[in-house]
């Protein structure tokens, strides 16, 4: 083999950076399990403790340090489905958006587009282009100015625009309230107390959102769906602040004397230099003497400082670097992260209230201060009347932002004409006090901008030494108050630990079974060219763990199966090459030269079935969602590097072996006999082959069009809950029971041997209710209150609504044709025939009939559901990638025997030599992957049991195919051609 050294060197360095990428996930599970020893030992839940080492460096290299965040965000992710929690989608609503810009204009055309554009909005288009069609109709090129326009967008549009410019506005404003609402959401999340939360943005609006380990779903929807609420709060000084802050300390100290409190654990990044100002001074003086700790501070132990100042002790006052004087900005001072729930839990104590005026909120900012992400700022807030802000946002009208001519970047604001008049009350007093007017979204501090002047028109410049980037988001955010956007859930999965937990060890059991499989099977039939194959296998596997710790991705459970299936396709580039072997050895060639031509006669195969299973993945992955995208990223990840190990890492063993004299098998006893010169006429028997499939096809479309297809909620919207019930009942037992009060399609199956039970329901699917997920599961409840179901029995529960059922539905059918058409074209420009093209074609449609067939009539006979879903079109996908892999390396053998024998008149029977020839290849490789896939379906769990059950017939169909079904089509077409 050429390039020995660079192969050598290359798998090194892989394994180095796999090391690399998956000791992330190593360190992370170490910290964790002391953070757990930690939680037992003191009392203090374990969320807190991991919440609290965010900041704090746990691993360092040498040449970097990392934090446990940067750890956990390094670490390889389990799916939602392998460790329970929540996935939610939302969409942002673009009629709320258009409206509130329109400012709930009643003009009649308006009014009426809008109206014709909600009924027409299935999801296949976007709503301002359904929206554009329908007022085109009612007033073509103009009439959108005296809707939209008004003064604050001055410059930017004007009363003679055209209604294509109104369109293009309307776009960028709701992509920026699109914008807006990720951004909001994604401080939202940090109320959850959840680690490694995921937030994505989609298309169409959509805003996907992954909480691991969730507890509360219904406190979740909520706070998702709550309208963004935009204020304007007066401030108090910093130095006026710390001096409440000073009082509350008092409080608690005594509270806890009068409890008996603990003393707090001490950080290395607490107050430890007892930094704690007078704040009656404000100028500061000398801090030296002005500590509020008194002057023996210094002589005190910092556990015995935190014990009598608990609240002071983890506040950094916002003072000057030479403690002579309090800072000109608004913050009173800095807390870590960590301590944030803390210092909430001091303030949040009664006798604490009671101490501190009325009108005082403290309140921290959205993000952290500093470039470490440990520091927050706090921030004392004045209320004005009713415990009410100075002003409410939706009083502005525009934001934007602003460049100066010196460079500066700053945000320009425009309020409405009552906002006007508060604000330039508002500005008087700030400006005769130097106080500053806070910018709060949903409790939090986004800004807080001193006032230099009077404001009297409501017209007011923002400036803080922003970036593009900074100024883009306090622009989108003072619009969050006149454009709030609410988004809706679309779509919600909610998987329990309980089930999450049993698919992580139904998922491991069956990848160590199907290995194991695997590896006997290829050392009994190859000997040791066989051990070569299973350490190539096992590099394989590290590979792409390490390659998908090092992306980002989550390992699903339809990710367990792709590598549980990789395992079984991973080997057939090594019996693609030692079958070639096998072959130039019986020819009489000697073993080294056997091995040189094996190896170069098996590339072309090798290549070009690994190129057409390549093309459905990346399909999958386009069009994938969740789950099913996490198992196309595994089966593309799994073939790249199959295709590397099979090819060139086990090459290197064999090279070695030959090099060294040693001696080499690539048969054994049991196999040496087995596929020796089979001589089946496969190709004269093709019409009986044709016949037995259309018979079975046949059958199937009759089943489909008089029994139906099971199509998932995936595909037609809906609710789905999977039910814990105490004790034995049929499924039509539960079914009669939600008749009975639920008046929707009602659909129950069995689901697993566990007495448990999978409800579809349509029920007030279409509902906009903020709670509706909450009465639905409610009313599921209640119609099965005679088995003595209870809320905690429902241990999953997903909604699919109908545009996002509507969408799923359009890229499934897109996914697979465009993958059949992708493998046409590949075949036709590799084969340069359009014969071998066609060919191949048909015997994938006959593959994906025949897998619809069995779907359609074993429907209700197999004690699990053969619904058509999402996984199912994955495992469509899976098998149109197989079936063309073996189709490739049949067509490849006869393409080389037509060359050999391009004067051979009888093309029949030298089309059914090369068929013969791949025999024992075609049953080898399907023979290892039915295998794993066997294992997956018996020990993979209830959730992969209709995907298994798709791969187990499409797999054997593809192999059947392959041989019975393509080749044969292809002489069809050459006879005729010839005729």
């Amino acid at each position: 083999m050429k390039n020995k050294g660079f192969v050598q060197v290359f798998t090194v360095l892989l394994i180095i950076v796999c090391i690399y990428q998956l000791s992330f996930t190593i360190r992370t599970k170490q910290v964790e399990k002391k953070a757990q020893a930690e939680s037992i030992r003191t009392g203090r839940p374990l969320r807190d403790i991991i919440d609290s080492l965010g900041p704090e460096k746990v691993y360092n290299l040498g040449v970097a340090n990392y934090t446990f965040q940067q750890c956990k965000e390094r670490e390889l992710n389990l799916g939602l489905d392998l460790q329970g929690g929540m996935n939610v989608t939302l969409e942002v609503s673009v009629p709320d958006i258009m409206k509130a810009l329109a400012e709930n204009s009643q003009d009649t055309k308006f009014v009426k587009a809008m109206a014709n554009a909600e009924a027409l909005n299935t999801g296949e288009k976007d709503f301002i282009d359904l929206f554009e069609d329908e007022y085109e109709k009612l007033s073509p090129n103009n009439g959108l100015s005296t809707i939209f326009m008004r003064k604050e967008l001055n410059g930017v549009l004007e009363y003679s625009s055209p209604n294509k410019a109104f369109y293009k506005y309307l776009r960028e404003e709701t992509s920026k309230s699109v914008d807006r609402a990720f951004q909001i959401i994604s401080t939202r999340i940090d109320k959850f107390g959840v680690t490694q939360p995921n937030i994505q943005h989609l298309d169409r609006g959509r805003i996907m959102v992954e909480l691991p380990g969730v507890d509360d779903p219904s406190r979740i929807r909520k706070i998702l769906q709550s309208s963004a609420k935009l204020e304007f709060w007066n401030t108090y000084p910093n130095h006026e602040g710390y001096k409440f802050l000073e009082e509350a300390n008092k409080q608690v100290v005594n509270y806890h004397k009068l409890i008996n409190a603990d003393t707090l654990e001490v950080s290395k990044d607490d107050n430890l230099a007892g930094i704690i100002p007078d704040s009656s001074d404000k100028s500061l003086g000398s801090l030296g003497t002005n500590d509020s700790l008194g002057k023996d501070t210094a002589q005190k132990t910092p556990e015995q400082t935190a014990k009598e100042n608990p609240l002071l002790f983890k506040v950094i006052p916002n003072i000057s670097e030479d403690r002579t004087k309090w800072q000109e900005s608004a913050p009173v001072g800095y807390v870590l992260a960590k301590d944030r729930k803390l210092i909430d839990s001091f303030l949040n104590y009664q006798v604490v209230k009671e101490a501190l005026p009325g009108d005082v909120k403290f309140r921290w900012s959205f993000k952290t201060s500093d470039k470490e992400g440990k520091y927050y700022q706090l921030y004392a807030l004045k209320a004005s009347k009713d415990d009410k802000p100075a002003l409410e946002g939706d009083v502005v009208t525009e934001a934007r932002i602003s460049m100066q001519p010196n460079g500066e970047i700053k945000v320009s604001m425009t309020m409405n004409k009552e906002g006007a008049i508060d604000w330039k009350r508002i500005t008087t007093k700030a400006a005769v006090t130097n106080e500053a007017v806070a910018i709060v979204l949903d409790d939090q501090v986004y800004s807080a901008p001193g006032v230099q002047s009077v404001i009297p028109d409501g017209r007011s410049e923002i400036s803080g030494g922003f970036t593009q980037l900074e100024a883009e988001d306090l622009a989108n955010i003072l619009k969050a108050g006149k454009l709030p956007a609410p988004a809706k859930i679309v779509e919600e999965s909610v998987v329990g630990p309980t089930l999450g937990k049993d698919a992580r060890n139904a998922g491991f059991i069956s990848l160590i079974v199907g290995f194991l499989c695997v590896v006997s099977i290829m050392i009994v039939y190859y000997g040791r060219a066989g051990w070569y194959a299973v350490i190539a296998l096992i590099a394989n596997l590290f590979f792409i763990i390490g390659v998908l710790s090092g992306y980002g991705a989550a390992l699903t459970l339809p990710g367990m199966a792709g590598l549980v299936l990789t395992i079984g396709m991973a080997v057939d580039a090594n019996v693609l090459v030692f079958e070639r072997i096998k072959e130039e050895i019986r020819e009489g060639k000697g073993i080294k030269a056997g091995v040189k031509n094996g190896y170069l006669a098996a590339y072309s195969s090798i290549i070009d079935a690994n190129i057409t299973t390549l093309i459905a993945g990346f399909i999958l992955m386009a069009f994938g969602t969740g789950p099913v995208a996490g198992f196309a990223i595994i089966l593309v990840i799994g073939i790249l590097s199959s295709l590397y190990t099979a090819i060139f890492l086990s090459r290197l063993f064999i090279d070695r072996d030959l090099d060294k004299g040693r001696d080499l098998t690539f048969e054994t006893n049991f196999s040496k006999s087995m596929f020796k010169d089979p001589s089946i006429n496969f190709v004269g028997h093709r019409k009986k082959f044709y016949i037995a499939s259309s018979a079975v096809i046949l059958i199937g479309l009759v089943s489909m069009f008089t029994r139906g297809i099971s199509t998932g909620v995936d595909f037609k919207g809906g609710w789905s809950f999977i039910v814990q019930m105490n004790k034995e009942v049929s499924s039509q037992d539960v079914k009669n029971a939600l008749n009975k009060s639920i008046n929707a399609n009602n659909e129950v199956k069995s689901y697993g041997t566990n007495n448990q039970f999978k409800i579809t329901t349509a029920y007030m699917i279409d509902s906009k209710d903020d709670k509706i997920s909450e009465q639905v599961q409610g009313e599921v409840v209640k119609s099965l209150s005679d088995f003595k179901v209870k809320n905690t029995d429902i241990i999953s529960s997903s909604k699919v609504g109908p545009t996002v059922a509507e969408d799923i539905k359009k890229d499934a059918v897109w996914s697979v044709i465009l993958s059949m058409i992708g493998m046409f074209i590949y075949i036709v420009i590799r084969f340069r025939k359009w014969t071998f093209g066609l060919g191949a074609t048909i015997a994938l449609a006959h593959d994906v009939l025949m897998v619809f067939a069995m779907f359609s009539i074993f429907r209700g006979i197999l004690p699990f559901p053969l619904d058509l879903d999402q996984a199912f079109i994955a495992a469509i996908l899976t098998i149109l990638g197989y079936s063309i892999n073996d189709t490739v390396v049949v067509f490849d053998r006869v393409r080389e025997f037509l060359s050999i024998h391009k004067h051979e008149k009888d093309t029949p029977h030298v089309i059914n030599d090369a068929i013969n020839q791949t025999l024992s290849r075609t049953l080898m490789t399907s023979f290892t992957t039915l295998i794993v896939i066997l294992i997956l379906f018996l020990f993979g769990g209830e959730g992969l049991k209709g995907f298994t059950f798709a791969l187990l017939i499409g797999i054997g169909v593809g192999t059947y195919s392959s041989i019975c079904i393509a080749t044969p089509i292809v002489l069809e077409f050459v006879k005729k051609k010839s005729q």
